[in-house]
């Protein structure tokens, strides 16, 4: 990811001074609060284009309570691998849920696309935990583009939206707003990334878990009885 030296250096630092009262659950809670907030501010936006200033404090909440509680799991040695991983992964599909819902909800971007961005989200989650079943392997950075750099984008995306103001943009006869376009733009980056991903890891994980008729090396075996490769 991007952003993720950055993290890695900032985030340990952040959580060892973390008071104890502040509990990993209790950060994942931040987060969903952050995300609520957001989502509610992207629906008033509609109105005053000043919500999305709120929107964009909203998501770094969210960046901050989602990045840190298993960071402070870690650091006070207080890991609980199979309920942090179950816990994280509700919250992040209900924070999900909740962002692209809010700002279909307002006139930011029409719901049919919001609901688009959704589904192609938790498409990538599905696939993310699957994988990480199957072989064991947790990856949440699709071409270098992660959680952290999506929240970044979102609040840069809010910025020149309040700055540009609410035009509309004509784009085959049909009036667009910039959320709009950019919605479409992150849909099908989204339909890519996952068709990608899903065919690479289908391989991969059809070579590490052969049929039974298969050989160790994934192949069906030779009806010679002579060794692969062999002269």
């Amino acid at each position: 990811m991007v952003l993720g030296r950055f993290e890695r250096w900032a985030l340990p630092k952040m959580a060892a001074r973390m008071p104890r009262w502040v509990t990993p659950d209790g950060l994942t809670g931040i987060a969903l609060a952050g995300a609520l907030l957001s989502a509610v501010a992207y629906a008033l936006a509609g109105e005053n284009l000043l919500w999305l200033h709120v929107a964009s404090l909203g998501l770094v909440v969210h960046w901050w309570g989602d990045s840190l509680d298993g960071t402070l799991a870690r650091v006070r040695q207080i890991r609980r691998e199979k309920y942090g991983f179950f816990v994280d992964h509700q919250a992040d599909a209900i924070s999900v849920v909740l962002l692209t819902v809010g700002v279909g909800a307002g006139s930011l971007m029409r719901m049919e696309i919001a609901l688009a961005i959704c589904v192609g989200v938790l498409l990538l989650m599905l696939l993310v935990n699957m994988v990480t079943i199957a072989r064991n392997v947790f990856k949440i950075s699709f071409g270098g583009v992660g959680p952290t750099e999506l929240r970044l984008g979102g609040v840069l995306l809010n910025t020149v939206a309040w700055a540009v103001g609410p035009r509309e943009f004509v784009v085959l006869g049909h009036p667009w707003t910039l959320f709009d376009l950019l919605g479409l733009g992150l849909t099908g980056l989204l339909v890519v990334f996952y068709v990608v991903s899903a065919t690479r890891e289908t391989r991969l994980i059809g070579r590490l878990d052969p049929t039974p008729e298969a050989g160790e090396d994934g192949l069906p075996p030779d009806p010679t009885g002579q060794a692969r490769g062999g002269s």
